[in-house]
């Protein structure tokens, strides 16, 4: 197995570049280690994260008592914070604020997860919709905890609900969980190492002292999965649209030889008659600029000049309905079969490019 990397972020000097372009000031720490690592993914050499047959790798994070009641304030308020996304996002010290869950993968151990943050949290909500998930009880929840094999896709992660109960839970598409999860986590490596942070509990001290008197955020949750809910579908139609694309492409391929002594003979005559058609159009449009020269030159009058320019009018538009309809019987001829007009051309034009 090659060792897993991460491509490095440049952020402008004391600011953070958000996921969505936006730019935070940031406050520098008075004082900080100097021997900064990034949190580069690369593969375990302790053998603690070493999977076996299909048993997901178990994160071993410190359970300090302190830690798990961190980890409890953060899946306590997890939906209460995701309502405040927009003023957490605007706050460098909010969004750099720790999270006590030590996410993780078989063979690769807690590299690229370590030391997510509040912001980091509601960034990776947004960018992986699978993450919010509405059961068909309608019960919502939200994954907040990662651990499994990158290779065979197992996994044991945990999610939590709207009255903070925690459960353990299988995502499928396992990759697309942790994948967004390290690219954004790493992000931010140097920020914080450097730059000041909140406690969660000050986050939720300056959120509560905001809010509005009745402010009821079960509303902002319930759109936010929405939101997430039309994300998931577009993403899927989108995935769907490319399946079903390259589907008719081999399709029409397919056809095309199958059939092309019949599409050729028809696609030719179609073509013959088009340019004979166009032929006999641009020597009448001759005819018609002479007529506007002898218009102009005073050699014939204007009654004489429409009398003359009428019937070769008439015998362009005559001229553009043949093709037009041979044209269209053409389509029709195989349009019950899925094949346009545009991918016979196509084949036709690549056909005798060879």
């Amino acid at each position: 197995m090659s060792q897993v990397t991460k491509t490095f972020t440049e952020h402008p000097q004391n600011s953070i570049t958000l996921m969505n372009g936006a730019v935070l000031e940031c406050f520098p720490k008075e004082s900080h280690q100097s021997d900064f690592v990034p949190d580069q993914m690369k593969l375990d050499t302790t053998g603690v994260y070493l999977s076996i047959g299909n048993k997901p790798c178990k994160p071993q994070p410190s359970t300090t008592e302190e830690k798990e009641r961190q980890k409890k304030l953060f899946t306590d308020n997890a939906f209460y914070l995701l309502a405040h996304q927009e003023r957490i996002m605007r706050d460098s010290r909010m969004f750099l604020a720790p999270v006590a869950v030590q996410n993780g993968l078989a063979y690769i151990g807690t590299s690229g997860f370590n030391a997510p943050t509040l912001g980091i949290y509601l960034e990776w909500w947004k960018e992986c919709p699978i993450a919010l998930r509405t059961g068909e009880d309608g019960n919502r929840s939200l994954v907040f905890h990662l651990a499994g094999s990158p290779l065979s896709g197992a996994n044991r992660c945990a999610e939590v609900y709207e009255d903070g109960r925690v459960e353990h839970t299988q995502v499928s598409s396992f990759i697309n969980h942790w994948r967004p999860f390290t690219t954004i986590n790493t992000r931010y490596d140097e920020a914080k190492h450097i730059y000041q942070a909140y406690t969660l509990e000050q986050v939720l001290e300056i959120l509560h002292a905001e809010d509005s008197k009745g402010w009821n955020y079960s509303v902002e949750i319930k759109v936010r999965f929405m939101q997430s809910e039309i994300n998931k579908l577009k993403k899927r139609v989108e995935q769907l649209t490319k399946e079903s694309d390259k589907w008719h492409s081999m399709y029409v391929d397919t056809f095309m030889k199958y059939k092309e002594a019949e599409v050729c003979e028809a696609f030719s005559t179609f073509q013959s008659l088009r340019e004979e058609c166009e032929t006999q159009i641009n020597s009448i449009k001759v005819r018609k600029r002479t007529l506007r020269a002898e218009l102009k030159s005073g050699c014939m009058d204007n009654l004489t000049y429409q009398r003359k320019l009428t019937p070769l009018n008439k015998q362009i538009k005559d001229l553009e309905f043949k093709v037009s309809k041979k044209k269209h019987e053409l389509i029709n001829k195989y349009l019950a079969e899925g094949i346009s007009y545009n991918e016979m051309e196509k084949y036709m034009n690549k056909k005798n490019e060879i």
